[in-house]
């Protein structure tokens, strides 16, 4: 009987230790994946058209001179 205690004993403690490992693998995943995609660089957007065809906003803000586009 102790022995089997023990046995149902070290298998729970197998079983949160291996649950724990996997919880810190993905958390260390996670972490890695959000390091690689916040050095990446944006997309360069490239805007083909006349100055006049864009909102007010974009003009103002992102053409600083006609001839930019």
């Amino acid at each position: 009987m102790k022995r089997g205690i023990r046995l149902v004993a070290l298998g729970i403690a197998i079983a949160v230790n291996v649950a724990a490992l996997v919880a810190v693998n993905a958390a260390m995943v996670d972490g890695a994946e959000r390091q690689v995609l916040s050095q990446q660089e944006p997309e360069r957007i490239v805007i083909t058209g006349r100055r006049q065809d864009l909102p007010e906003h974009v003009a103002i803000r992102n053409c600083p001179v006609p001839k930019t586009l």
